[in-house]
Order: structure tokens, then C-alpha cells, then sequence
């Protein structure tokens, strides 16, 4: 039985099947690919991913005219974590940074560097839904779609935008996506 089947009707499922990796991208794995080309309403840009250079990507994300990667460097030492972070303008103009995680302040940093917290936090297992309860709280804050590139830059409070984002779960009835909040909240909390 497909997707399809279950109370999704007006939703066909055309187009949409299960595939070996080696179909999707020409000439290798994904885990392999550089890069995945992304449109969005503010151009066209290239979703960065792994590559021998950088090392591993452990967190990647597109706004309205950018791309951020976050990438654990192929020396990695999890005793002093610290990433490098990539992020593409829509020009294609990229600024890059190292980040030591053990450093970030959650109530005075930019996106970038809680941005790599976060993904640290989540590909570490320390706490697995930092990245998305982060990367929604973030959206929260700017309307979903109306991040920028400049946003990127901006010293922001970011206990304080995670507990307006649990407040607006809260207000609307959504347990669960106060929940979700939470675990983030009081991993950040302890």
C-alpha cells in the first residue's frame, strides 16, 4: 500500500517512488555530492554538502537567499568542537568561519554560531532535536520565508526567541510542538 492510500485523497503520489541512491545522482552517492543546486524565490543557489575539502557536513539549510553549511572538519577533535560554517549569499559570494561550540552564548550570538551549536548538539546526540527546534524557532522569529542573508549577522537572544516560540505552541493548543520546544529548552536551561 503506498502513501497515497491513506487518507490523502487530492494528492496523488505520482512522480514519487523508492530509488537506489546511485539513481538520484549522476556518478556517485549522495553522501559524495559536492553540492545539490536549489531554487527558491530569491534565485538560484547550490545546497553545499560533505566534500574532502571541508569534511562532514552535519547540518545544511537554505533561506530566501542563502545557504549555511556546517561542516566537522576532517581533524575533528570532540574534546574542542569546533566546526567550520559556510554561507553562500545568492551571488554565490561565500564567507566562512570556525566555531567552537563550547563558546556559543544561546542569549548573545548570530545565527550562524547557534546555527552550529545546534547542529553540533544534534549530530552529537546530546540533544537529537536542537537543529530543527532551532532552525523553526529561527523562522518563527522572521516570518518563515523572510530570513536573509543579512538576518545572518544580527546578535539575537536566542532563549528568549525559543521561549516566544513555545509560548506561540502553547497559545495555539499544540502540545506537541510545545513539547518539541521543551526538550531543546531544557537542554539549553540546565
Amino acid at each position: 500500500m503506498s502513501v497515497s492510500g491513506i487518507g490523502t485523497a487530492g494528492y496523488p503520489a505520482a512522480g514519487y517512488e523508492t530509488r537506489k541512491t546511485q539513481r538520484n545522482v549522476a556518478g556517485g552517492s549522495f553522501a559524495k555530492q559536492a553540492a545539490k543546486t536549489t531554487h527558491t524565490s530569491g534565485g538560484t543557489f547550490e545546497l553545499h554538502i560533505s566534500n574532502d575539502k571541508d569534511g562532514k557536513a552535519i547540518g545544511s539549510m537554505c533561506g530566501a537567499d542563502y545557504s549555511l553549511t556546517v561542516y566537522q572538519p576532517n581533524d575533528f577533535d570532540p574534546a574542542n568542537p569546533v566546526y567550520k560554517v559556510k554561507a553562500w549569499d545568492k551571488d554565490g559570494n561565500v564567507t566562512e568561519r570556525m566555531v567552537d561550540v563550547s563558546k556559543v552564548d544561546t542569549k548573545n550570538s548570530d545565527y550562524i554560531d547557534m546555527f552550529a551549536y545546534s547542529s553540533h548538539l544534534s549530530a552529537s546526540g546530546e540533544c537529537p532535536n536542537a537543529q530543527s527546534s532551532f532552525i523553526r524557532a529561527g523562522a518563527n522569529q522572521h516570518g518563515f520565508d523572510d530570513k536573509t542573508y543579512d538576518d545572518l549577522f544580527g546578535m539575537t537572544d536566542w532563549i528568549g526567541v525559543l521561549k516566544d516560540a513555545m509560548q506561540i505552541q502553547y497559545n495555539a493548543g499544540n502540545l506537541k510542538g510545545y513539547l518539541d520546544y521543551k526538550q531543546f529548552w531544557d537542554f539549553l536551561d540546565k
